[in-house]
């Protein structure tokens, strides 16, 4: 059972920006092993929320917007993580700290 109102809309392109953008970037940035990082992490939880999409008791009594809530904090808490990262790597390469995180 796939859900198909605005809101699960809404999530899937997100999710499909998520990996177009993803794929962009392992096929034209030179840093690819970030972007494989990436691709894991979005699998992941891919993976986890079709798991959740396929079971049709989440969606009782109310349960879509429990579901449509943890479909939206995967990518966000991505990209907080990901933006924290390359903030404390910004400022260590501005501040003269050379190590990798």
């Amino acid at each position: 059972m796939i859900p198909a109102d605005s809101g699960f809309s809404i999530l899937y392109f997100a999710y499909a920006i998520f990996l177009i953008l993803i794929v962009f970037g392992l096929f034209f940035k030179s840093n690819k092993k970030e972007f494989w990082i990436h691709l894991i992490f979005y699998s992941l939880y891919a993976g986890l929320m079709i798991y959740v999409f396929s079971e049709k008791e989440n969606f009782q009594g109310g349960g879509s917007l429990v579901v449509l809530f943890y479909g939206f904090i995967f990518p966000i808490l991505h990209l907080v993580i990901y933006g924290i990262i390359k903030l404390i790597k910004y400022l260590r390469k501005k501040n003269g700290i050379e190590h990798y995180i």
